[in-house]
């Protein structure tokens, strides 16, 4: 089992690189290419994939009917509640500057003591750069054919989620709603 730990969060995955190729190697046998050469040639096919699935809003139709991977943009704007104030819940916090605030805030104490206070204000993010859209990796499953395909889903790496996050700051990409 793969893990990758960051904070509390973890991602399990079920198959490392060495299972892949090792199925590879089953399927092709001596005709089969080096396990460097193969780990070499993922590494540059899949971030020029990823590229073009950002930057040409290519839809990535996934081998074996498993659906299509694609960005996908969602309008996110503040509602009110019925007491009329503003209800940000689905707007996402904004860390750095959020962080930021508690340091001007609380100047004397300790980042573990600025942890403890109970209901810190909160900066949110606006998505003003993309005129209140967030865009978002999306597993198109209409065309998969595999069952229990909820109990499935996609988690893209923070390789991938970074040229997202600089195309959609660097152009004014287009997305499907």
């Amino acid at each position: 089992m793969l893990t990758y730990k960051r904070g509390k969060r973890k991602v399990l995955a079920d198959y490392k690189f060495a299972d892949i190729y090792k199925f590879y190697k089953e399927q092709y046998g001596d005709k089969a290419l080096d396990k460097a050469i193969v780990k070499k040639l993922y590494s540059r096919i899949f971030p020029e994939i990823v590229k073009l699935m950002v930057f040409n809003t290519l839809d990535y139709r996934m081998p074996a009917q498993l659906g299509y991977l694609r960005v996908k943009k969602k309008e996110v704007t503040p509602k009110l509640d019925e007491n009329g104030n503003l209800d940000a819940r689905n707007l996402s916090v904004n860390w750095k500057k959020t962080k930021k605030l508690w340091l001007s805030l609380y100047p004397d104490k300790t980042a573990e003591e600025i942890k403890s206070i109970e209901g810190k204000p909160v900066v949110r993010e606006l998505n003003d750069h993309s005129d209140n859209y967030r865009m978002s990796w999306f597993w198109d499953k209409t065309t998969c054919n595999i069952k229990n395909q909820s109990a499935y889903y996609v988690d893209i790496t923070r390789d991938n989620d970074k040229i997202l996050s600089a195309g959609i700051k660097m152009n004014n990409l287009n997305f499907y709603e």
